[in-house]
């Protein structure tokens, strides 16, 4: 081997070595620098800087100031509160406490404290969230001052949705056996999210001192130490939104918030305070007085509805025992006006509950006056011709005969007109009333006009009766049919590929699907289609009626889901069990007036049912349903008197309440029906 030869070889070992080095190199080992720049949010913790960076004032009150600061750990804005008075310790340490107290209440609708310390100077300050859009005093200023864009972003339900949640926030302290005592516009803020914070806890007073709030599992509010900021011998609160007692310097309770609570439910109605004054000791001693305007006698450019004006004088009763015993049943009376119920405050008579059950029931109710309008024109017409008729008659006997034929000519076509506005439209009786369209439709001097009128309704009452070929053919019959007559048409192709046969019933899985479609088949001929469908159908499958369940209950809610909802039906050792907890039906019975009421969940047989928390309110809701079990946790129903006898017709064996949802007495009443009663705790 020549020199060459060894030059070559230790050039490819030297290069070997440097190779072997390179994929041997350990990835993971980084520099500090490199480390440093990957790790960032661990270097901004280690880091020395100062976590907050100030950036300019929100607000100043009379205790506190607000600054909108930037959080250099978090990255995000914040709000940072600084108390205004600091001249002595205890100044300081009622600020603390404000601060400790909110932090303590964690509901979605009360501002969350972030972070609490000692700051430049020594001075305390508090973070919390940096509070989103306007006050709801800006808002009623807005309102007031006639904004357009304003009232078209907040017209009343949305109102009543943001106090809604506002009582929320209050219920939940109660629970925890707080009261605000400062509630007031100013103190609420509203985003364009749908945030609603209630804020300023600062007048914040711990221990209810009543019976009925005696919860001793939450820790962390010390009344002994939170309630000192109260102490200071002077009156606190906001004219106009202090309770009479809390103006007085008596003794403070749930009620004295649902007072100032009942305060802001009339500025949402009035735009104004609900006592008159010049100064603030005038409101104070008019509030004491109880010299409550009524809303409804307030001049704010809308009409104060009666229900609310009610329930607002309700919560703002003088005396503290007048007042709703707590804020979930102010909620309850606000909720039962935007459905359109009667409230308990009111003491609604006959003919407050007929405008009220109007307003739920508003198609029935234009189809009955538009058809007693219709049969009062005809039997004038009727009278009018048989008066003239007759009166021809007493002048002209010798023409008897004659205006006698007459008359029977127009007596017939009076009929075929009085069928059209009577028995057409009578789907209860689609079957018997077929025939009878197709005499009329044989009439040979029957008008255009008519004809196309009884086509039409004969085909809708073959479409209520699924037979969906006949019903193809009465509108194939049509002249110039529109847009709907012709979907229609199309819906029955459809279905008469499915079900060729007239005289069979679809599957309740085939069914749910057509009465689903809301743009075509409305809710009242969906109500009539089901009617038809259970008096077809002898033999019930709960895993293929659960889908037409969903939808009659989605069509009776007035939900109008795209797709068939999914309910959580299962078959148990005893038997189906359905749980509907925590869904938007509120109900369940349907009713055709004066013909036909079933619960739709009747053809389930269900063994064991669980309605918690959901928005069911009527016993109505419950009938005629044979069920062993019940659980309804978080469900309030009405009227009391019948809810024991409405348990018993269920043919219950077993029902589980909520604890403090029902008194002893009507407790004891259902044990009496032979009823197992077994109370569960839940979070309200």
């Amino acid at each position: 081997m020549n020199n060459e030869d060894n030059k070559d070889i230790d050039r490819y070992q030297r290069r070997k070595s440097v190779l072997r080095q390179f994929y041997a190199a350990d990835p993971d080992e980084l520099t500090p620098e490199e480390q440093e720049w990957s790790n960032p949010i661990l270097k901004a913790l280690k880091s020395s800087e100062e976590r907050y960076q100030e950036l300019e004032p929100i607000a100043s009150g009379g205790e506190k100031q607000i600054i909108r600061t930037f959080d250099q750990r978090l990255k995000r804005c914040v709000a940072m509160a600084y108390p205004i008075e600091t001249k002595t310790p205890d100044d300081l340490e009622q600020f603390l406490r404000e601060a400790q107290l909110t932090a303590n209440l964690m509901h979605p609708n009360i501002v969350p404290v972030y972070n609490m310390g000692i700051g430049k100077s020594d001075t305390p300050f508090f973070t919390m969230e940096l509070l989103p859009g306007d006050s709801l005093k800006d808002i009623i200023e807005k309102l007031k001052s006639g904004d357009a864009a304003y009232k078209t972003q907040y017209p009343l339900e949305t109102l009543l949705g943001i106090y809604n949640k506002v009582c929320d926030a209050v219920a939940y302290a109660h629970s925890r056996e707080v009261l605000h005592l400062d509630i007031k516009p100013d103190n609420i803020r509203v985003g364009q999210f749908g945030e609603v914070l209630l804020c300023d806890w600062g007048l914040a007073h711990v221990g209810l001192n009543e019976e009925t709030h005696t919860n001793v599992e939450y820790r962390g509010l010390d009344g002994e130490v939170l309630n000192d900021m109260t102490l200071s011998g002077t009156l606190k609160g906001t004219p106009g939104f202090m309770a009479p007692e809390q103006a007085s310097d008596g003794t403070l309770s749930s009620q004295t918030d649902i007072y100032a609570l009942g305060a802001i439910l009339y500025m949402i109605l009035t735009n104004k305070l609900p006592v008159d004054g010049d100064s603030a000791n005038e409101v104070i001693e008019n509030t004491r007085n109880g010299k409550v305007i009524h809303p409804r006698n307030r001049h704010s450019g809308r009409p104060v509805s009666s229900s609310l004006a009610a329930v607002t004088m309700k919560a703002l009763s003088t005396k503290p025992e007048n007042r709703y015993r707590s804020v979930q049943k102010l909620q309850n009376d606000v909720n039962r006006f935007l459905a359109s119920y009667p409230t308990d405050a009111e003491h609604a008579g006959i003919f407050t509950r007929l405008i009220l059950l109007n307003q739920r029931h508003r198609k029935v109710t234009f189809w009955i006056m538009a058809f007693l309008v219709v049969l009062t024109l005809v039997v004038s017409v009727n009278l009018t011709i048989i008066n003239h008729q007759k009166q021809i008659a007493e002048k002209n006997f010798a023409l008897y005969k004659k205006e006698h034929q007459e008359s029977i000519r127009i007596s017939e076509e009076l009929a075929t007109l009085s069928y059209h506005t009577q028995g057409v439209r009578d789907y209860i009786s689609a079957g018997s009333m077929i025939p009878v369209t197709e005499q009329l439709l044989a009439q040979a001097d029957i008008t255009p006009k008519i004809r196309q009128e009884i086509l039409l309704q004969k085909a809708q009452m073959h479409l209520m009766l699924q037979q969906f070929n006949a019903a193809y053919n009465a509108l194939e019959q049509l002249q110039n049919p529109g847009k709907m007559q012709q979907d229609w048409m199309e819906l029955c192709q459809q279905y008469s590929a499915i079900k060729p046969n007239d005289y069979t019933s679809l599957r309740a899985g085939d069914l749910a699907r057509l009465l689903n479609n809301s743009e075509i088949i409305n809710r009242d001929m969906s109500l009539f289609m089901y009617f038809h469908h259970g008096k077809q159908t002898s033999r019930i499958v709960p895993e293929e009626h659960i889908k037409l369940a969903a939808v009659m209950l989605s069509r009776l809610n007035e939900l109008n889901e795209p797709e068939i909802p999914s309910l959580k039906l299962s078959k148990r050792p005893q038997g189906y069990h359905l749980d509907l907890s925590h869904t938007p039906y509120s109900q369940l019975l349907i009713t055709i007036p004066l013909v036909y009421r079933q619960n739709v969940l009747m053809p389930l047989k269900l063994y064991s049912l669980d309605i918690s928390h959901t928005p069911i309110s009527l016993t109505r809701d419950l009938k005629r349903m044979n069920t062993r079990e019940l659980r309804m946790v978080g469900v309030l129903l009405k009227p009391l008197n019948t809810l024991p006898w409405t348990l018993q017709g269920m043919k219950l064996e077993r029902v589980t309440l909520g604890k403090g949802d029902y008194s002893e007495e009507i407790i004891q009443k259902i044990r009496y029906k032979g009823i197992e009663v077994i109370e569960e705790e839940y979070e309200r």
